[in-house]
């Protein structure tokens, strides 16, 4: 625990809910402690910023992390996520390669990277990248996930199928790889089967709003009209801010 810190401060620090965050991370910081305690606190403060989407803050966070604790290779990737996020992949890609230089066998990095040169159109890279990541950890279902919406973008259907089928075996709950592996089929024009994926993926997600947008137009295509708008409502109740986002096309 860093010095003069709380455990309920460290607990709130570390909290989910952002706002909870910041005031948690924020009373550690005003008492200062070690480095490398710090680095990571400012690190997870800069998370909870991002999340807010309060962007000055949260990169003037990661900043401080990695100058006070340049080695902290978590601290490095969160600030790659920041700016693969906000659109800069040459950046992401900096923080990435430094942050494998130090942590080599951290497998989450590697799929990070290996989105980022997706993101630029370099699927050579990234294929390389997911490929690390499942030989470092071949229980990581985001490996497979991430690397199957590779091949899927690729038109490499087959293969896409397969490592969605690779992440569902590893862990049937994890609905964003359902929605993918629809959207496999409907390339395959398999409209059956992506509205059996996207029902599944809202089942164990009911919020989950890009799941009801997919199942309308594979409603849409199959002539169930009346379907297709029902999810398409449902899609702006959940989301009424961008209701121009939720249309058959």
């Amino acid at each position: 625990m860093t010095p003069g810190a709380s455990s309920a401060q460290m607990s709130q620090c570390t909290s989910p809910d952002p706002a909870r965050a910041i005031i948690g991370c924020t009373a550690i910081i005003q008492k200062s402690g070690p480095p490398d305690l710090m680095g990571a606190v400012y690190s997870t403060r800069g998370m909870a910023y991002q999340k807010r989407g309060e962007n000055d803050q949260a990169i003037a966070d990661f900043d401080q992390a990695i100058k006070l604790d340049p080695k902290n290779a978590i601290s490095l990737r969160s600030r790659g996520d920041f700016y693969q996020a906000e659109g800069d992949y040459d950046r992401a890609l900096q923080d990435y390669n430094q942050a494998i230089a130090i942590a080599p066998k951290n497998a989450e990095i590697f799929i990070q990277r290996g989105n980022a040169y997706m993101l630029k159109d370099d699927a050579m890279h990234a294929f390389r990248d997911y490929d690390q990541a499942i030989a470092l950890n071949p229980k990581l279902v985001s490996a497979y996930a991430n690397r199957g919406e590779a091949y899927r973008v690729q038109g490499e259907t087959d293969r896409a199928i397969a490592d969605f089928d690779l992440a569902l075996k590893l862990e049937p709950k994890f609905a964003p790889a359902l929605v993918s592996r629809g959207l496999a089929a409907e390339d395959k024009g398999d409209f059956p089967r992506a509205i059996t994926d996207f029902t599944s993926a809202i089942r164990l997600d009911p919020k989950m709003v890009n799941a009801y947008d997919e199942r309308a137009r594979a409603f849409e295509q199959i002539g169930a009209h009346d379907k297709a708008q029902a999810d398409i409502a449902e899609a702006i109740k959940l989301d009424p801010s961008n209701p121009d986002l939720h249309k058959l096309r």
